[in-house]
Protein backbone atom coordinates (compact mmCIF):
# COMPACT_ATOMS: atom_id res chain seq x y z
CA UNK A 1 0.00 0.00 0.00
CA UNK A 2 1.30 3.28 -0.78
CA UNK A 3 -0.19 6.67 0.67
CA UNK A 4 0.26 8.94 -2.23
CA UNK A 5 -1.78 12.48 -1.63
CA UNK A 6 -3.25 14.24 -4.68
CA UNK A 7 -4.94 17.64 -3.84
CA UNK A 8 -7.67 18.50 -6.05
CA UNK A 9 -6.73 21.73 -8.20
CA UNK A 10 -9.73 23.68 -6.11
CA UNK A 11 -7.38 23.29 -3.26
CA UNK A 12 -4.36 24.03 -4.48
CA UNK A 13 -4.03 27.87 -5.04
CA UNK A 14 -7.48 28.58 -2.62
CA UNK A 15 -7.20 31.87 -0.53
CA UNK A 16 -9.18 30.23 2.42
CA UNK A 17 -7.59 29.11 5.20
CA UNK A 18 -8.32 27.93 8.88
CA UNK A 19 -5.96 28.60 11.52
CA UNK A 20 -3.60 29.74 9.25
CA UNK A 21 -3.41 26.46 7.12
CA UNK A 22 -4.49 26.89 3.67
CA UNK A 23 -6.90 24.59 2.47
CA UNK A 24 -3.95 22.03 1.00
CA UNK A 25 -2.30 21.94 4.11
CA UNK A 26 -6.26 20.70 5.25
CA UNK A 27 -7.01 18.56 3.19
CA UNK A 28 -3.66 16.48 3.23
CA UNK A 29 -4.06 16.27 6.99
CA UNK A 30 -7.14 15.12 6.54
CA UNK A 31 -6.44 12.75 3.83
CA UNK A 32 -3.40 11.57 5.91
CA UNK A 33 -5.17 11.26 9.01
CA UNK A 34 -8.36 8.91 7.49
CA UNK A 35 -6.06 7.06 5.64
CA UNK A 36 -4.17 5.86 8.61
CA UNK A 37 -6.81 5.18 10.78
CA UNK A 38 -8.33 2.99 7.86
CA UNK A 39 -5.10 0.98 7.87
CA UNK A 40 -5.61 0.70 11.93
CA UNK A 41 -8.99 0.02 12.16
CA UNK A 42 -8.83 -2.74 9.31
CA UNK A 43 -5.93 -4.30 10.95
CA UNK A 44 -7.61 -4.58 13.93
CA UNK A 45 -10.74 -6.47 12.25
CA UNK A 46 -10.69 -6.89 8.80
CA UNK A 47 -14.76 -6.69 9.25
CA UNK A 48 -14.82 -3.35 10.87
CA UNK A 49 -16.11 -0.05 8.54
CA UNK A 50 -13.70 3.23 8.15
CA UNK A 51 -15.04 6.16 8.77
CA UNK A 52 -15.33 8.59 6.17
CA UNK A 53 -17.22 12.18 6.77
CA UNK A 54 -15.38 14.60 9.35
CA UNK A 55 -16.28 18.03 9.79
CA UNK A 56 -13.98 21.05 8.60
CA UNK A 57 -13.16 23.55 5.54
CA UNK A 58 -14.21 21.82 2.72
CA UNK A 59 -10.91 20.90 1.86
CA UNK A 60 -10.94 18.61 5.40
CA UNK A 61 -14.33 17.10 4.74
CA UNK A 62 -13.08 16.18 1.21
CA UNK A 63 -9.66 14.68 2.52
CA UNK A 64 -11.09 12.78 4.95
CA UNK A 65 -13.73 11.12 2.52
CA UNK A 66 -10.65 10.48 -0.31
CA UNK A 67 -8.11 9.31 2.29
CA UNK A 68 -10.74 6.47 3.64
CA UNK A 69 -12.19 5.43 -0.20
CA UNK A 70 -8.55 5.19 -1.24
CA UNK A 71 -7.18 3.23 1.95
CA UNK A 72 -10.34 1.08 1.20
CA UNK A 73 -9.59 0.38 -2.28
CA UNK A 74 -6.08 -0.45 -1.33
CA UNK A 75 -7.34 -3.14 1.28
CA UNK A 76 -9.34 -4.30 -1.53
CA UNK A 77 -7.26 -4.51 -4.08
CA UNK A 78 -4.54 -6.87 -1.70
CA UNK A 79 -7.76 -8.82 -0.45
CA UNK A 80 -7.65 -10.21 -4.15
CA UNK A 81 -4.58 -11.34 -3.73
CA UNK A 82 -3.86 -12.38 -0.60
CA UNK A 83 -5.95 -14.06 2.08
CA UNK A 84 -7.38 -11.95 4.42
CA UNK A 85 -4.97 -13.39 7.61
CA UNK A 86 -2.35 -11.89 5.66
CA UNK A 87 -3.87 -8.49 4.67
CA UNK A 88 -4.39 -8.56 8.29
CA UNK A 89 -0.67 -8.92 9.83
CA UNK A 90 0.19 -6.66 7.05
CA UNK A 91 -1.77 -3.85 8.31
CA UNK A 92 -1.24 -4.35 11.97
CA UNK A 93 2.44 -4.32 10.92
CA UNK A 94 2.05 -1.12 8.57
CA UNK A 95 -0.03 0.60 11.25
CA UNK A 96 2.26 -0.06 13.86
CA UNK A 97 5.16 2.55 12.54
CA UNK A 98 5.48 5.77 14.34
CA UNK A 99 5.10 7.45 10.54
CA UNK A 100 1.10 6.59 10.92
CA UNK A 101 0.94 7.33 14.59
CA UNK A 102 2.24 10.50 14.15
CA UNK A 103 0.03 11.54 11.08
CA UNK A 104 -3.13 10.15 13.17
CA UNK A 105 -2.06 12.47 16.55
CA UNK A 106 -1.30 15.55 14.49
CA UNK A 107 -4.54 15.09 12.73
CA UNK A 108 -6.79 16.27 15.33
CA UNK A 109 -9.35 14.21 14.39
CA UNK A 110 -8.88 10.35 16.42
CA UNK A 111 -7.37 12.03 19.21
CA UNK A 112 -8.32 9.15 21.79
CA UNK A 113 -6.62 6.61 18.67
CA UNK A 114 -8.17 4.96 15.99
CA UNK A 115 -11.81 4.61 15.39
CA UNK A 116 -13.72 2.19 13.21
CA UNK A 117 -17.15 3.37 12.14
CA UNK A 118 -19.95 2.72 14.39
CA UNK A 119 -22.64 0.45 12.85
CA UNK A 120 -24.50 -1.11 15.75
CA UNK A 121 -27.97 0.95 14.40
Amino acid sequence: MVLRVVVPEEFRNSKLAANDEPESVRYTKAYEAFWWNCVMVKGRNSHNRCPFMCSGTPAATAGCSQGAADAEDQIGALLERFSAVEVQAYLQKLGSTSDARRKLDASGYFQDGPRAEDVSN
